[in-house]
C-alpha cells in the first residue's frame, strides 16, 4: 500500500497583530481606524479575505521632531485576488485620495473586485507573496517589527520562507503592474485516500479562474478512476512540482517558480530524512488538461 504526503494547500490566513507599544511613541494597532488626536500611518497583517489592522500614532508624531511642523506623505495600495501584484498610489499630501485612487487604478485593469489595505504615511509597506499565489500586506514602520511578524505568519505554513514582492515607500508617486501579474491557475487532483489509489495526479493549468481549474482537476480525476477525488496543489502564475520521496512515496508542492519548488521539494525531503526525485513541473500559465503518472519511468 502507497503511503501519500500530501502537503496541501493552506489557505492564506493573516493574523492581526496585537502588540503593546514598547516606547512612548511607538505606533499602536487601532482596530477602529484613528481617534481623535490619532493619525493612522499605516495598516498590519491583512491578505486576500482578512481584513488588515489599522496602526496609529500620536497627530504630532508622524516622522517630524522638536517642534518642528510635520509634512506627512500619503500612500496606498489596493490588490485583487487575481493578480500577483498591486496598485499603489503615493506622495499625496493629505488622507484619502491615495486609497481612492489606487482602488479606482486596481477596478479599471482588473473590472471591479479590488480591496484596499489601508493607507500609511511617512512609512513603507511591505508586500509578500506566498507559495500559492496569495499576497500579504505588513506595515513596515517602526523598524520593521510589524512586517517581521506578517513574514513570519506568511512562512509558518509552508516549507520556504514568503518572499518579498516589494517595499513601497508612502513617498513613491506610483506603481502599476504589469498585464503579466492576472494570475492563470493550476490545480492538480488525486484519489483521497488510498482505496483506488492510481499514482496519478490530475492537472488542469492555464485557467483565469480558480474555481474552474479546482472543477476541471476534480473531474478529470472521479472520471478516470470512479473514486472521490481531492485537491493536492493549487496555484496561481507559479508552478506544480510533482517528486518521490526514497520509500516511494508520492508527492507535489508549488511555488513561484521552478527554482524555488525544486527547493521545497527537497526541503521536505530532507526533513524526513529521505532521498528525493524531482519529477515533471508543470507551469500553471501553460494552458491544458495533464495526467501525470509518478510511477512512469518517464515522469522524470
Amino acid at each position: 500500500m502507497i503511503l501519500r504526503l500530501a502537503l496541501g494547500l493552506f489557505a492564506a490566513l493573516a493574523l492581526a497583530l496585537f502588540v503593546q507599544p514598547q516606547a512612548a511613541r511607538a505606533a499602536y494597532p487601532c482596530p477602529g481606524g484613528p481617534g481623535p488626536g490619532e493619525v493612522q500611518v499605516g495598516v498590519s497583517g491583512g491578505s486576500h479575505g482578512v481584513a488588515a489592522v489599522p496602526i496609529c500614532d500620536r497627530a504630532q508624531g508622524g516622522g517630524g521632531g522638536g517642534g518642528s511642523e510635520v509634512y506627512y506623505r500619503y500612500g496606498s495600495i489596493a490588490w485583487h485576488p487575481d493578480a500577483d501584484d498591486v496598485w499603489m498610489e503615493g506622495s499625496y499630501d493629505g488622507p484619502n485620495t491615495a486609497e481612492r485612487t489606487a482602488l479606482a487604478a486596481c477596478n479599471q485593469a482588473m473590472g471591479g473586485g479590488c480591496t484596499s489595505i489601508g493607507e500609511w504615511h511617512n512609512s513603507s509597506m511591505r508586500i509578500f507573496r506566498d507559495r500559492s499565489g496569495a499576497l500579504w500586506s505588513g506595515w513596515h514602520g517602526d523598524g520593521g517589527v510589524h512586517s517581521k511578524k506578517t513574514l513570519a505568519d506568511c512562512s509558518a505554513k509552508q516549507l520556504l520562507p514568503c518572499e518579498v514582492l516589494g517595499t513601497y515607500s508612502s513617498s513613491k508617486n506610483r506603481h502599476l503592474p504589469k498585464p503579466t501579474a492576472r494570475k492563470l491557475y493550476a490545480v492538480g487532483a488525486w484519489v483521497e485516500g488510498t482505496e483506488g489509489f492510481d499514482s496519478r495526479l490530475y492537472i488542469a493549468s492555464g485557467q483565469r479562474d480558480a474555481a474552474t481549474a479546482e472543477r476541471l482537476a476534480l473531474d478529470a480525476c472521479t472520471k478516470a478512476t470512479r473514486q472521490r477525488c481531492a485537491i493536492l496543489a493549487f496555484v496561481g502564475n507559479g508552478v506544480i512540482q510533482t517528486y518521490r520521496l526514497g520509500t516511494g512515496d508520492q508527492s507535489a508542492t508549488v511555488e513561484s517558480n521552478a527554482k524555488r519548488a525544486a527547493q521545497a521539494a527537497q526541503a521536505n525531503c530532507k526533513k524526513r530524512g529521505q532521498a528525493c526525485t524531482l519529477q515533471r513541473v508543470y507551469d500553471s500559465r501553460t494552458p491544458g488538461e495533464f495526467v501525470h503518472d509518478f510511477m512512469a519511468p518517464a515522469a522524470k
